[in-house]
């Protein structure tokens, strides 16, 4: 504590914003502060930490490497303070925020409509901005601070990110039942026909192929899509076959469908909530967390 006596607190945001901008002019506008102040508490940080900090090369600024070993830490703690001070006493209808969530149309379609028509009547000033991305994208966004949330089925985690199972999904298989008026399919049809996939990076392994790459069989991909809900519509009048989660086929068509398990062992998914662990102590995010799970037990 006693190396906490020698600066105050803002001048810790302002070397926050120095490390970020990487030039004293920038920085003092997003502080709201004169270009001069700014250099006078530069100069002061550059005594206290007995480094340059920022140096001047091929005409622009770049940080020592003393200042880029303190930015992270220092980001850190700067958003564990502003929780700390920010949110004591949250209510949810007093809050205003934007809240930036990523899912696949799968999870938008079990998630958003509950969540939005919730947020609209208990916490009418919270924004919502969803995102569709990949796997890999939202462990990145999160990483980065651009995503509160995101949801899916992951395989791999990111050590600095945390998980929560919100509910289980079996996958199926899904056909015209006009076209095949038998219910069930046995392997070797089922390897024989057509097959879509859903995937948003078609070239990357997924969970029913390499179930048969371990069996040392393969299928047919005739389509590929990136989106669950468009998937099932190019089932009608077709001889394709497509596997999907259970719950990702719309209520409207599945009188048009002869659904059963498929022919190989899948193992059910696991529908994760995953934020990064620097928010745990966020009351605001921890009151969505906490609202989508009640939201989904409901279902």
């Amino acid at each position: 504590m006693n190396n906490l006596r020698k600066l105050d607190m803002n001048q810790l945001v302002t070397l926050f914003y120095l490390l970020r901008e990487r030039h004293v002019s920038r920085a003092a506008e997003r502080l709201h502060k004169s270009q001069p102040t700014v250099s006078h508490t530069l100069n002061n940080l550059r005594e206290l930490f007995q480094d340059p900090l920022l140096v001047r090369k091929n005409g622009q600024y770049e940080l020592t490497s003393k200042a880029e070993s303190l930015y992270q830490p220092l980001t850190q703690a700067l958003e564990q303070l502003d929780n700390l001070i920010a949110q004591q006493d949250f209510q949810p209808r007093d809050c205003k925020r934007r809240f930036n969530i990523a899912m696949s149309d799968y999870g938008a379609t079990l998630i958003s409509t509950k969540l939005i028509h919730y947020l609209h009547i208990n916490a009418p000033n919270v924004d919502l901005k969803i995102w569709h991305s990949s796997r890999e994208e939202m462990q990145s966004k999160l990483n980065e601070g651009s995503l509160d949330l995101a949801f899916g089925v992951f395989n791999i985690f990111d050590n600095t990110l945390r998980s929560k199972s919100i509910f289980t999904d079996k996958m199926v298989s899904v056909v015209d039942k006009m076209v095949y008026p038998e219910k069930i399919i046995n392997l070797t049809e089922w390897l024989l026909a057509p097959h879509i996939l859903v995937s948003m990076k078609p070239f990357d392994a997924n969970e029913i192929d390499h179930q048969l790459q371990l069996m040392h069989q393969q299928r047919r991909i005739a389509v590929t899509v990136p989106y669950w809900q468009i998937a099932p519509q190019l089932l009608e009048n077709t001889d394709l076959i497509l596997t999907i989660a259970e719950k990702a086929i719309p209520q409207n068509m599945r009188q048009k469908f002869s659904i059963f398990p498929p022919p190989i062992d899948i193992p059910e998914l696991e529908f994760q909530m995953v934020w990064h662990q620097l928010s745990d102590n966020d009351n605001a995010l921890n009151w969505l967390r906490n609202t989508i799970v009640t939201l989904l037990k409901e279902e």
